[in-house]
């Protein structure tokens, strides 16, 4: 058993049966998707990602759009870095606008991660990732170089072209020296005419259940 597999029996634990449960990106939710595969009939799935979406459609779960759902029992992601105060950095996936959804209308919201990526402080070296309008682009990119911020227009990897959000916005990535007061640097690019939402999770997480891959043993945080 590998130690995403440890990590999504853990999780399955905390579903019931009659409960909306949000799911998010990446491979370690999908092995809980998978896991919780004999609970199709008895729940409904909620997910910002197309990827996820298409695997629990094909399993056959029952999925429900955000825009008509006003609370989620309990909802399970992944994340780029997490804190001890329940903050986490989810700057990779590029979705972060709907996982923030997901994670505002869930009781409970639950980060399944390595425990490496538990930090007292935040890695700079992680962008802070901003998910912009098309035409708020110059006055963002002015905005965060005002901040002593560095951004990057996000490119597709596939194609030629700039990346866009299952919303149709930009994703820019924003590197700064230091994250020493990453709350109140969030607070002001979230604040900015156009940007729609930013990676930095402030104090959304309620709980964490965290794989070391050296022991292959499981813990819960918070």
């Amino acid at each position: 058993m590998t130690i995403k597999q440890l990590i999504a029996q853990t999780a399955l634990t905390h579903i019931q049966p009659g409960m909306v449960v949000g799911f998010g990106g990446g491979s370690t939710v999908a092995e809980l998707v998978n896991e919780a595969a004999n609970l199709v009939n008895d729940i409904q799935v909620v997910t910002p990602s197309p990827t996820t979406q298409q695997l629990a459609t094909v399993l056959g779960y029952t999925v429900i759009n955000p825009q008509y759902c006003d609370r989620i029992d309990i909802a399970f992601d992944g994340c780029d870095q997490l804190d001890h105060h329940g903050s986490a950095l989810k700057s990779g996936g590029g979705i972060h606008t709907n996982e923030k959804i997901i994670a505002n209308l869930a009781d409970e919201y639950w980060l399944l991660t390595m425990q490496s990526r538990v930090v007292d402080h935040f890695d700079s070296q992680i962008p802070l990732v901003l998910e912009v309008l098309p035409r708020a682009l110059a006055l963002v990119m002015r905005s965060v170089a005002a901040r002593g911020g560095q951004a990057t227009v996000r490119t597709a990897t596939n194609r030629d072209g700039l990346t866009l959000t299952d919303n149709g916005n930009l994703i820019i990535d924003c590197q700064f020296p230091s994250y020493a007061h990453l709350s109140e640097l969030n607070q002001h690019l979230r604040l900015i005419a156009g940007v729609v939402e930013t990676s930095y999770f402030d104090h959304l997480v309620t709980n964490a259940i965290l794989g070391n891959e050296v022991t292959g043993t499981v813990q819960t945080l918070f």
